[in-house]
């Protein structure tokens, strides 16, 4: 058994534990972040984060389950956190992810708590490349799909990860959420599953969400789930930007104007160093 030290942060409880990348193998990280991330016999987390600790900083972030999420909003703002707590990073943060180059920017320091606003990228719309099926579709926007014996209409978009926005005028229940978050992620119309977001639309600045993470289940927040969430709100024309998007644990702010890149406002906080025993 060999100790693996790292540490813990959260993004609104949307927890993860970061790695120093040479301390796992790579053909050993999907078993480790499995391992690691469970409540019970691991640290316990929503996903792992495999981080270079020089520049350029370089990142691998993996669900719950194991699988690898090419973004994850809240994780890399963590991944940004514990940078600059290490005495690793400035107030400017770029990070090469499975989805591209993302940039943090710093406005507020820890610990512990770091405030940073970040540059998403642009989103797509493609049905193709999120993927979505039936294939003849190019964009998929209030589109009728059949769940669990009922229909809903969808808007889907990507965010450096697939993201599917279901609008109604209230919430789910936690009966209703976790039957359909459950069904969603894992429906035949997205070969490769796909986050979920409930969106209820207060006013034109302001969403509230529940949100089914890919390969974790319910989550208490997520970065590309409230940046999905608002940036289909917005090509919609249900809202207006800049959208405050708010989860029982708080809010994060997301600017996009059409054609532009999105910008994700939000924190990231400290919760404990740690050392985990890891035999392969």
């Amino acid at each position: 058994m060999k100790l693996v030290e790292g540490a813990k942060y959260h993004g609104y409880g949307n927890d993860f534990v970061i790695i120093p990348w040479d301390q796992v193998e790579t053909g050993q990280l999907s078993d480790f972040a499995r391992r690691i991330c469970d409540r019970h016999f691991g640290i316990g987390a929503d996903g792992c984060i495999f981080l270079t600790l020089e520049s350029p900083f370089t990142l691998r972030i993996f669900n719950r389950d194991g699988s690898e999420s090419g973004m994850s909003g809240n994780g890399a703002r963590c991944a940004s956190a514990y940078l600059h707590h290490q005495g690793r990073a400035g107030e400017r943060i770029e990070l090469e992810t499975q989805s591209g180059r993302k940039l943090f920017r710093l406005l507020k320091a820890g610990p512990p708590l770091w405030t940073f606003d970040s540059d998403m990228g642009h989103p797509s719309f493609d049905a193709r490349s999120i993927p979505f099926h039936p294939p003849h579709l190019d964009a998929v926007k209030d589109y009728p799909l059949e769940v669990g014996g009922e229909e809903l209409e969808l808007t889907v978009v990507n965010v450096g990860n697939p993201q599917c926005v279901v609008f109604s005028d209230t919430l789910p229940g936690d009966s209703r959420f976790k039957h359909l978050g459950f069904l969603l992620e894992r429906h035949p119309a997205f070969p490769e599953r796909t986050n979920v977001s409930f969106a209820q639309v207060v006013d034109r600045h302001h969403l509230k969400v529940r949100i089914w993470e890919r390969g974790v289940g319910p989550t208490h927040s997520s970065g590309t789930g409230c940046t999905g969430a608002a940036v289909a709100s917005i090509w919609t024309g249900r809202a207006d930007s800049p959208v405050q998007v708010e989860t029982a644990t708080g809010i994060q702010v997301i600017d996009w104007q059409p054609d532009g890149s999105i910008s994700l406002t939000g924190d990231a906080g400290f919760i404990a160093d740690f050392k985990f025993g890891w035999s392969p």
